[in-house]
Formats: structure tokens, C-alpha cells, sequence
């Protein structure tokens, strides 16, 4: 299939835009990192942190409050902005509403507000996906570029790990955008939509994609921009990759995780791994025989060649999340579950471990100081620690772990890949939350909200994304087209407003 999509190689020889006065996100000096290594190893969980985690717990559902939750344990929820809600593609399972093209895009001081409010809930180190509709294509097309690297930009500086959500056409044919947003804005993580469901796509008509194989050029690209823009700035910088789920092609799920394991550079890149079934929200096209989480379940293993332990962890409702982490062999390029099934030990000492400790953050951050504040809490649980030990010496000599694995773990050349899936709900189950006991905890255990002002109070609330998906985006996006100092800001021209112009000329 023949392709219109820049190659990095290509793309490096586009002219990078200068920003001269910009404010830069200038990377700690060594010594500062190594300080902030050692500080992580003292205080590897932050007092405030625990704060949130111990009134998360408490808010949960008590059939939620299990051994293996990870709400509450180890982190209260990933959050998400209210940003620019255009998009240029013209998606078969798109869940924002109809009009999403025509709100203007929010005020950079809002961003912020929403940024800030994220932070009180969330807490240090906690995720925040920057997303809307395609904030980067927005941005861009509105000639707003400043305003994003500074939203990526004020929420790193927030003590967030900003995640930019976006299908990514924007930055494979601008990538000193990306560049700026990494330079300045100090943006390491990227989550990158790409399934068949998409229409728009330059040189992937959706109408000539008859499989997700024929999708792998394009991933193939984002890889190779990944490792162009290491290379070129010298920073951290990983992908997500985000797949919606359907009858069109479920079949073809094992394929996209074949490919992602074929070669160990590309899951060095992409760090997750994430599949969506179809839910009947916004403007969906739903299909006529709906995927089941069971389905995709099944056929994520497939790909995987592994039995995968799907409830070895619960992330919020379980209805809702199913998470395995895979180590990859950078040497081999063999892979492995890092949660052995059926193992009653290592579950216990999992279970013990996000008792104990669960307030641990492990999120990449500036100074890579993950290790070292597990090194931390190993340090000041010694009986955790034996067990630990003990543990992974049994996995070893049983053959549980490969011993292989065993030499590339010492050899720093092992990288884990976090394969999962997350089950959106319908608008109309949302719509009978109240009287739906299953329904009504799902939400109430939603472990990705945002922090949406409440209008009657003024005041900002976590909502979890489905309850925006059913009912408060069109809130949100009503109350945006009345505001005339927003409108009044450049913004992306419609397909309408493009006409009306012409006519005019």
C-alpha cells in the first residue's frame, strides 16, 4: 500500500521552527539529577501522596477495597484536560459530539485552572492525559502552537507526567512541533491512535485499509520519529499505542501485537499497549455484532503467544481494566509475562507490596528516579525485601522466569511492555448509573477522571471520562460557543466556514 506520510529521514529535513525568548524546559545538570536520585531513595513516598492514596481508598466501593486494587494503593487515578475538542479525521468510533468541530478551543488560563485542579487531585507524579479532541492537530491548524508547549510545559512543572493525546498526523508531518513540545514543554510521553477505524489519515484512506497490517508503515514511522527525536534532543520520549476495537477488526488484533514484539526497538518505544472495545457513545457508529472485553481479551493473548494473568491487579472496577506487563528481551527479543499465573507466592507478596508500599510511583520522570526510589522502599522494608527476594529465586530456579531473562535483567537490557485493554461504557448505561448498582461502582471507581469545573458551585469535581462521554462534553461545549471572548481567539476554520469564505470571494 502505497503511503503519502513523510519519513523521518524526510521529516528531518523540514525547517524546525525558532522561538527566540521562548521559555525552554532546560534539563537538570548531573548533579541535580543525582541529588534528586538520592532524595528519591530517602523519601521514596511523599507524605501528600499518601494523603490522597489513604482518602481514595476509602472512597472506594467496599467490594472494591481488594488486596490486588491498585486505586488507592498506588495511585488515586490518571487524569485528563478538557482541551481544543477539534479534529480533522473523521473517525467511525468517535465518542465527543457533533459539534465538537465547532467549539472554540479554551483559554490558555482555563488550561491551567484545569491543570492546577488536576494536581490537587491527583497529587505528585500523577498522569495527565492532554487531550480534548486532537489538541495537537488544533493547535496547530489554529496557529496556537505556544499555547500547548506552555499547557505541556505548566503541567510538568505542576509536578504531572503530561501524556499528549492525539493520532498523530500533526507530528509525523511537523516534527519540530514535537520537538518544541519536548525541548520546551518537557514532554516525554506520547499516546499515539491508530486503528482502522480512522478516516482522514494521509496516504491510509479508510476505505482501502483492509486490515491492521496495512496500518504497520504508519506505526513503522512513528517508531523511527521516536528514535529521531531521542536521538536529536537527547530526552526521554515513549509511546502509547491506542486501538479501538470492532467487528472490522477484531481478527486483526493479534497482528498489531505480533508486530509490536517483532522487533525490540519498537516495544522500547511503545510502552503500552492498549485496546478499547467499541462502546455507543457520541458519535459511534456502533457495530451490528458488538466485540466483547472477553473477545479482546482473548485475542490480545493470542498475539502475545502467552496466557496472560488478567486479574493479578484490579484497576478500579475490574469490569473496566485488564492489565498485563510483558518483559522484553532487548538482546533476544523474546518476550515474557512479568506476573506468573496461578501462583498463590508471588500474589501474596503482591498483595503485601501494595499494602505496604503501594504510594510508590514508578512514572518515568526528568530525572529517572523510579529505580531508585523502589531501591528505597525496598531498603526500609527488609522483611519485604527477603521476601521479594526469595520469591524471584524460586520463579528463577522453577524455570517461572527464564534464566536467560535472569542475564538480561542483570545486563540492564530487559524494558517491559504494558499490553491491556480498557472497556469504555455506553452512554445509555451511564445514563441508568443510578439504577444500576454495577454501573453506579464502575463510576464511583473510575481510575481515569478529569477535573471539570461544577458550574452550580464553581467549584472543580472528578468526573470520570464516560460520565463526559454520555452527558458533559455537549455541557462543556455549549458553554464554550457562548463565550465570545473565547471565539473571539483564532481557531481552526471549519469546512463550513471555509465555504462561506469562498462564496464571499
Amino acid at each position: 500500500m502505497s503511503s503519502s506520510v513523510p519519513s523521518p529521514a524526510l521529516a528531518a529535513n523540514l525547517v524546525a521552527r525558532e522561538a527566540p525568548g521562548a521559555p525552554v524546559f532546560t534539563p537538570s545538570r548531573p548533579s541535580s539529577k543525582w541529588r534528586a536520585r538520592w532524595d528519591a531513595f530517602r523519601r521514596p513516598i511523599q507524605g501528600e501522596k499518601n494523603d490522597l492514596l489513604k482518602r481514595r481508598w476509602e472512597s472506594l466501593p467496599p467490594e472494591l477495597k481488594l488486596p490486588n486494587q491498585i486505586s488507592g494503593r498506588h495511585l488515586t487515578h490518571c487524569g485528563f484536560t478538557l482541551g481544543a475538542s477539534y479534529c480533522s479525521f473523521h473517525c467511525t468510533h468517535c465518542y465527543l459530539p457533533k459539534n465538537a468541530n465547532e467549539v472554540p478551543i479554551p483559554s490558555l488560563a482555563q488550561m491551567k485552572e484545569q491543570i492546577d485542579a488536576n494536581r490537587r487531585f491527583q497529587g505528585p507524579g500523577g498522569g495527565l492525559q492532554i487531550t480534548g479532541g486532537d489538541v495537537a492537530d488544533a493547535y496547530w491548524r489554529s496557529g496556537r502552537q505556544d499555547e500547548l508547549v506552555e499547557i505541556i510545559q505548566h503541567a510538568t512543572r505542576a509536578g504531572l507526567v503530561p501524556m499528549l493525546m492525539t493520532h498523530g498526523q500533526t507530528l509525523i508531518e511537523h516534527p519540530e512541533f514535537l520537538e518544541r513540545l519536548m525541548i520546551e514543554g518537557g514532554l516525554k510521553q506520547v499516546a499515539v491512535h491508530i486503528d482502522m477505524t480512522q478516516a482522514g489519515r494521509a496516504g491510509f484512506p479508510i476505505g482501502r485499509v483492509k486490515s491492521e497490517a496495512d496500518l504497520h508503515p504508519l506505526r513503522e514511522s512513528f517508531t523511527q520519529l521516536a528514535l529521531m527525536m531521542r536521538e536529536k534532543t537527547g530526552q526521554t520520549l515513549e509511546f502509547a499505542h491506542n486501538a479501538t476495537v470492532t467487528e472490522r477488526n477484531i481478527d486483526h488484533i493479534p497482528e498489531i501485537v505480533r508486530w509490536m514484539l517483532e522487533k525490540p526497538e519498537r516495544s522500547h518505544v511503545w510502552r503500552m499497549l492498549s485496546f478499547q472495545p467499541e462502546a455507543d457513545t457520541g458519535r459511534t457508529l456502533f457495530s451490528k455484532n458488538p466485540v466483547t472485553p472477553e473477545r479482546v481479551w482473548q485475542k490480545l493473548c493470542e498475539g502475545a503467544g502467552h496466557p496472560l494473568e488478567k486479574d493479578a491487579t484490579v484497576f478500579g472496577h475490574p469490569d473496566c481494566n485488564s492489565w498485563a506487563p510483558l518483559l522484553i528481551s532487548r538482546s533476544t527479543g523474546r518476550s515474557h509475562p512479568l506476573v506468573p499465573r496461578d501462583d498463590s507466592g508471588f500474589r501474596g507478596v503482591l498483595h503485601d507490596f501494595l499494602a505496604r508500599v503501594g504510594g510508590l510511583s514508578l512514572v518515568t520522570d526528568e530525572h529517572r528516579t523510579a529505580p531508585w526510589r523502589l531501591l528505597g522502599v525496598l531498603a526500609q522494608n527488609p522483611g519485604l525485601a527477603l521476601r521479594v527476594g526469595w520469591h524471584a529465586l524460586r520463579l528463577i530456579a522453577t524455570g517461572a522466569i527464564p534464566r536467560p531473562f535472569v542475564r538480561d535483567l542483570w545486563r540492564g537490557e530487559v524494558h517491559v511492555l504494558n499490553v491491556g485493554m480498557h472497556n469504555f461504557m455506553d452512554a445509555a448505561m451511564v445514563a441508568r448509573a443510578d439504577a444500576d448498582p454495577v454501573i453506579k461502582a464502575r463510576l464511583d471507581a473510575c481510575v481515569f477522571k478529569g477535573a471539570v469545573r461544577n458550574e452550580a458551585t464553581g467549584e472543580f469535581e472528578e468526573v470520570p471520562m464516560c460520565s463526559m462521554n454520555q452527558q458533559r462534553w455537549g455541557e462543556v461545549y455549549a458553554r464554550r460557543l457562548e463565550d465570545p471572548k473565547l471565539r473571539a481567539e483564532p481557531q481552526v476554520r471549519t469546512a463550513r466556514e471555509r465555504a462561506a469564505e469562498s462564496l464571499k470571494n
